[in-house]
């Protein structure tokens, strides 16, 4: 029987977060990634919406985006794997949990996004692996040939301009306080003594901040990004929650090649 599909926008935080997921409950997948525009189109022809990816799809059955995915295969994992606490029987720790990842992904991680695209796109050849490697030939040719209409689409899709990327900076330091607080105590998870999905939320989702080793969505190389992006990168990581990322990857990300 042929491998579960994994389909991708490459270099998505949730998308990573997908990876993650399926190595960390040991489930093999075939990857089938889609350059920015693309994947829309993907997703589509796969008969869901613009926003379900990852979109994992085992044998007739198709669960897009995370908030379906993690159910599914939570439910079937052995208890040294699980990564959410039992709500019945440690409901403060499962609030905890779903809080954090919810905070990391959709609201830091939104801004990560925002501050990101919006810098990166100028720099083609710096964002180039990230939009196009594994990706079908015809998009990357596609993207090679218009990329100046795949930007803008993508900022006029996602409504970027400065003063957007300037906001979502500001938040992403704010993220970054709040993190570093909760770590404080020197804590080695996010809550309670054992790795949980909000470990895994915060490390995908900030892990493009500091250029994260082990992040599998084709990060840009620091060397040939823009000066002022170096020098965020570099303060954010030297701090407690850039240090907490790494040191997640480090532990618990297994070594593994893009899996196409």
């Amino acid at each position: 029987m042929a491998d579960p599909l994994l389909i991708t926008l490459l270099p998505s935080a949730d998308v990573d977060l997908g990876r993650w997921l399926l190595s960390h409950y040991e489930i093999s997948y075939t990857e089938r990634p889609h350059a920015p525009i693309f994947h829309v189109l993907a997703l589509k022809s796969w008969g869901v919406g613009a926003d379900d990816y990852p979109l994992f799809v085992r044998g007739g059955d198709k669960f897009g985006g995370i908030e379906k995915l993690l159910p599914e295969l939570e439910a079937a994992a052995p208890a040294a794997l699980k990564l959410l606490p039992d709500p019945d029987q440690n409901p403060a720790q499962y609030k905890q949990v779903d809080e954090l990842q919810h905070y990391a992904r959709w609201k830091m991680g939104s801004d990560v996004v925002n501050w990101s695209y919006w810098n990166l796109l100028k720099y083609k050849s710096v964002v180039w692996p990230s939009i196009t490697t594994q990706v079908p030939v015809y998009e990357k040719l596609t993207c090679l040939v218009a990329f100046r209409v795949v930007r803008a689409l993508m900022y006029r899709g996602l409504k970027l301009d400065q003063s957007v990327a300037n906001a979502s900076l500001d938040r992403i330091h704010q993220g970054w306080d709040k993190f570093d607080a909760l770590l404080s105590d020197g804590r080695e998870y996010l809550v309670g003594d054992r790795l949980s999905f909000a470990d895994l939320a915060l490390a995908t989702s900030g892990g493009p901040m500091i250029l994260a080793q082990g992040y599998h969505g084709m990060l840009p190389n620091h060397a040939l990004c823009p000066v002022f992006m170096q020098q965020t990168y570099q303060e954010l990581r030297q701090r407690p929650t850039g240090r907490f990322i790494q040191r997640i990857y480090d532990q618990y990300r297994l070594p593994q090649l893009l899996c196409v």
